[in-house]
């Protein structure tokens, strides 16, 4: 899952959401026209997903809902952009990707027979060949990365014996290293995993915070710090019902100075390739989050290693 600086990505705030300027419907028939969000925020997100038709293409999905102005006057609006392709030039569908030092531009993709590349528009790099168990991949961005000494994104994957894996990337080394098992079992029931946001712990250390779902229905919020990530915390956010969902991705919604708030838009895809759009929010750092109802924003988002 990738998230993305086409729009807006912003250094992390500490920061409340205004309330939601529309409550998210139940879909319509075909698909529902993209929801607004919080009034006053620029709310971004978006996913990759590989083309079944030309292997090796990489189709993406795009929401977003800005302030600005809309027929009826001075307002938010709100989007959704299915058309964005970047051609590989790998010549398969990777199983699992990951942006390169936080930069949309750069990605890490493993193949099918474990290869993990770096891509870099047409060109496709070969950096290490022993990531075949990898399922799914999410970044965090831990310190600046337009610095190209010190700047240093975590890559978190899921493998498909049901570790959980930390993995540093930094802007002078194509592979990734320092390997770290934050769980060696237990994590192989989930499915969609993505990072949504950072907190302060009491003690100083910093702690990610992550959304997935299982395959039992549950919505799941994991925190894992940073300093000590063998020693994470799950809470659950939803009991059921969010089993069918395959892949996440947890967007931001930032100010008009830059600062990240507490709520984000959520985007879910089904095996089927349907996508849905929730808010997920925050009142404080330590809150269990809320959820709204979702919407199906498109459909036909389909990918090979969809499971």
């Amino acid at each position: 899952m990738i998230k993305s600086n086409r729009f807006i990505k912003a250094a992390l705030g500490v920061l409340a959401a205004g309330a939601l300027s529309t409550t998210l419907a139940s879909p319509a028939a075909a698909y529902a026209p993209a929801p607004e969000g919080p009034a006053g925020y620029s709310c971004n997100a978006d996913m990759l997903r590989g083309n079944q038709v030309s292997p090796g293409t990489l189709n993406g999905i795009q929401y977003a809902s800005w302030p600005g102005s809309n027929a009826g006057g001075p307002g938010v609006d709100a989007f959704v952009n299915t058309n964005p392709v970047i051609h590989t030039n790998l010549g398969f569908n990777p199983k699992a990707l990951v942006e390169k030092n936080g930069f949309d531009s750069r990605l890490y993709a493993t193949s099918p027979t474990g290869t993990l590349y770096v891509v870099d528009g047409y060109k496709s790099t070969a950096v290490n060949n022993t990531w075949g168990g990898i399922r799914t991949m999410t970044d965090v961005v831990v310190t600046d990365k337009y610095d190209t000494v010190t700047g240093v994104t975590y890559t978190y994957a899921i493998t498909d014996q049901g570790a959980l894996m930390r993995y540093t990337q930094s802007q002078g080394v194509a592979n990734m290293y320092g390997t770290v098992q934050v769980s060696p079992r237990g994590w192989g029931s989930l499915k969609g995993f993505s990072y949504w946001m950072t907190k302060t712990l009491a003690n100083g250390d910093q702690a990610d915070i992550f959304l997935s779902n299982a395959s039992d229905g549950r919505l799941i919020e994991y925190t894992i710090p940073r300093a000590t990530p063998t020693k994470w915390t799950s809470k659950v956010v939803r009991s059921s019902t969010w089993q069918n969902f395959v892949s996440f991705s947890v967007g931001n919604c930032t100010d008009a100075n830059g600062n990240r708030s507490r709520t984000a838009p959520l985007l879910a895809t089904t095996k089927a390739g349907d996508v849905w759009l929730y808010y997920v929010s925050k009142s404080t750092p330590d809150a269990l989050p809320t959820v709204t109802n979702g919407t199906r924003i498109s459909t036909g988002f389909t990918n090979s290693y969809n499971g």
